[in-house]
């Protein structure tokens, strides 16, 4: 009998356990294994902490902005100041140089000086380098990064290109004589700025003048005027008789040339130390002071055998 009870009493709790706390446990549990039922409850917190960390980047499914720098073309490219870079999935800059850092290619007398900027990329910054115009009645002056050539005061001693004496007009140019401020001596006259002999002005065809009152002495002749030789001519070429206009391949330094048949826009470009009055005049686009200066690899130009701007070629830099 003690048995069958037994028995019937297992059965019992088996089928009404979801209803009681328990057959055979303490109604009021304070053993290790309430203990771990509370425990319970803490992992589940734990979970709410779980969905906090879900606000990365990753977790959200927000891709990174880069993988490598090739993909950060909105940072420049790379050069001598810096290079883009992929940092930790972000684009930035890395820099090469120390901020202030000159660039080693540098255009001659444009005020500017090209150098690395905070951010690593390239700036320029005025500083003291003039174009010389090789014109002795400029001041060739630079301030805040702007070029000029300042007139000098009218009547200042100057040298003309022919080496005679001459004054500045007041506007840049060296001229033989200013009505009213600097005369001519002897039996010359001031005429437009050039002294000439007095027999120039009398209206007659004198000997030695091409024309009447042009001509060795006098002012050059214009084209189209008689002449028996180039010096009678503004152009400085007599053919037929008459007054040519000036050409580029006369063998003859006229017109608007900057040297014997080249400069001046209209004839080919000069050669290294031939004539010039602006970088365009020159095979190397660099005029310095008067004359055409050869290819460098650091000019800023891109001349000589160069495959870019100082870059290809004979020079040490590759092209990008």
């Amino acid at each position: 009998m003690k048995l069958e009870r037994a028995w019937m009493f297992a059965a019992a709790c088996s089928v009404f356990a979801v209803h009681f706390i328990g057959c055979g446990t303490d109604p009021n549990p304070t053993s290790s294994s309430s203990s771990s039922s509370g425990s319970g409850g803490e992992a589940g917190a734990g979970g709410a902490g779980g969905v906090g960390g879900g606000s990365s980047s990753s977790s959200s499914g927000t891709p990174p902005e880069c993988t490598t720098a090739a993909d950060c073309k909105n940072n420049g490219v790379a050069d001598f100041c810096g290079e883009p870079q992929c940092d930790n999935g972000k684009c930035g800059r890395n820099g090469l140089q120390t901020p202030g850092t000159p660039l080693p290619s540098q255009l001659y007398g444009d005020c500017l000086e090209r150098q690395c900027d905070s951010a690593f990329g390239i700036a320029e910054v005025g500083v003291d380098d003039p174009y010389d115009d090789a014109k002795e009645c400029t001041t060739d002056v630079c301030t805040n990064g702007v070029l000029a050539h300042d007139p000098v005061a009218k009547g200042t001693l100057c040298t003309k290109v022919d080496g005679s004496s001459g004054v500045c007009d007041g506007a840049g140019a060296c001229l033989s004589c200013l009505d009213g401020v600097q005369g001519c001596t002897g039996n010359f006259t001031c005429q437009m700025n050039k002294c000439v002999n007095n027999k120039c002005i009398n209206g007659i065809k004198d000997p030695g003048e091409g024309d009447i009152d042009c001509g060795v002495g006098c002012l050059p002749c214009a084209d189209g005027k008689t002449c028996t030789q180039g010096t009678q001519c503004a152009s400085g070429a007599c053919m037929g008789g008459m007054c040519a206009p000036p050409a580029c391949p006369d063998g003859i330094l006229n017109g608007k040339e900057t040297d014997l048949d080249c400069g001046g826009g209209d004839c080919t470009k000069c050669a290294t130390d031939q004539g010039c009055a602006t970088p365009s005049d020159c095979q190397s686009s660099v005029c310095k002071a008067g004359f055409c200066i050869a290819p460098a690899c650091t000019d800023a130009v891109q001349n000589g055998d160069e495959a870019g701007i100082d870059c290809g070629g004979s020079c040490p830099n590759p092209c990008p």
